[in-house]
């Protein structure tokens, strides 16, 4: 009986340990691939063959309090569309009507300096301002009503609010003068930390520095995108998190780049990604090698099959005659992708003159809903 028992807690303590040392197969998850230094032709897909319907919502400009020149961010509050510009949110309805602003930039109690991302929790009916240069995270009302502020520990790049609260908190940089964590993690409603959730190797640490990193694919479940030390895509749900893909390429950082901390070292030996975006559909995010080549990247996880939308060349305006109708992304909605045109970008074209009639040089801009088969 002894000796049985004994048998089974070594073997329980066998388990235990092959379960901490395990480390993740990248071998066994979904690829991504992305050419960023080849010139290959690439039969671009019409965008019907992704979507079943594109809405527009022209946002409504009443004057100077509702006027936004273009589009930083979208976030979604029921009906109540979130329009972020500069340091400026506007508030509209789903037909593009206006409703009001948001606006507390200064240097006095309960203002932030500056946005860098904002978020929503919507049990709460809080708007949570992430401010940089203030290493904190400014939390109001919706009315705008500030309730208090929450000072960070460490340097912050991005974040999103979880539904009960906490928030995950991520920057991918090493710095070399101060101890900051970098990674994700998470932190409780106060901002004490709880758990590491994802860990950057500490021996690479020229890494992207572009913004988003996180997207809400559901209101409770929250993707993010790692950088070029793993170029993987997790997804955290429930208080775990796991890895659905990763991306792959025909750039191969050098050591001697990847453990300098300067940016920009060589750019034709490094590469970025960028304008994270995610559904329970669809993957988008646009992969670069610094202007070199510039590619829109769009998966879908039904199948993992990947498109690659336009890239910027002389020849963009015939190679992107069928996807004409898709701009950058900038939020996302019920499982729909959301873009924009702004007055800028239209009067550049006569086609996109051509696709907006009623816009002016003063109009806001428009949003593009890109609806899911």
């Amino acid at each position: 009986m002894v000796m049985g028992l004994g048998l089974l807690l070594l073997f329980v303590s066998l388990m235990c340990g092959c379960k901490r040392e395990r480390k993740l197969c990248d071998e066994c998850l979904h690829e991504v691939y992305v050419p960023l230094l080849e010139d290959e032709y690439t039969d671009y897909p019409v965008v019907s063959k992704l979507f079943a319907s594109i809405d527009t919502v022209f946002l409504e400009n009443t004057g100077p309090e509702s006027y936004i020149p273009s589009v930083d961010e979208v976030k979604f509050l029921g009906d109540t569309i979130l329009v972020r510009s500069g340091a400026g949110i506007c508030f509209f309805d789903r037909q593009g009507r206006f409703i009001r602003s948001f606006n507390r930039q200064g240097n006095g109690s309960g203002n932030y300096r500056t946005i860098v991302r904002f978020d929503i929790l919507p049990s709460a009916r809080e708007l949570i301002i992430l401010d940089n240069q203030s290493d904190a995270l400014f939390v109001y009302n919706l009315d705008g009503t500030y309730k208090r502020t929450i000072y960070m520990e460490d340097c912050v790049t991005d974040f999103a609010v979880l539904p009960n609260g906490d928030y995950l908190l991520t920057n991918p940089i090493k710095y070399s003068n101060k101890d900051y964590r970098r990674g994700l993690w998470q932190v409780d409603p106060a901002g004490r930390f709880k758990k590491q959730l994802v860990t950057y190797q500490e021996d690479f640490l020229h890494v992207s520095i572009n913004n988003p990193y996180l997207n809400h694919i559901t209101p409770d479940v929250i993707g993010f995108m790692g950088v070029e030390d793993n170029d993987r895509f997790y997804t955290y749900d429930g208080d775990s998190i796991s890895v659905t893909c990763r991306m792959t390429t025909d750039i191969v950082i050098p050591d001697d780049i990847k453990r300098s901390d300067k940016v920009f070292v060589n750019p034709q030996k490094e590469y970025t990604k960028c304008g994270y975006m995610e559904s329970e559909r669809f993957l988008y995010f646009v992969a670069t090698n610094y202007g070199a080549n510039l590619v829109m990247v769009f998966v879908d996880k039904s199948d993992w099959t990947t498109y690659r939308m336009y890239v910027y060349t002389e020849d963009f305006n015939n190679n992107a005659a069928n996807v004409e109708q898709f701009p950058y992304l900038v939020g996302c909605y019920n499982g729909s992708f959301v873009g924009f045109f702004d007055a800028g970008m239209v009067f550049q074209e006569e086609r996109f003159r051509k696709m907006f009639p009623t816009m002016t040089v003063n109009s806001n801009p428009a949003l593009l809903f890109y609806n899911t088969k």
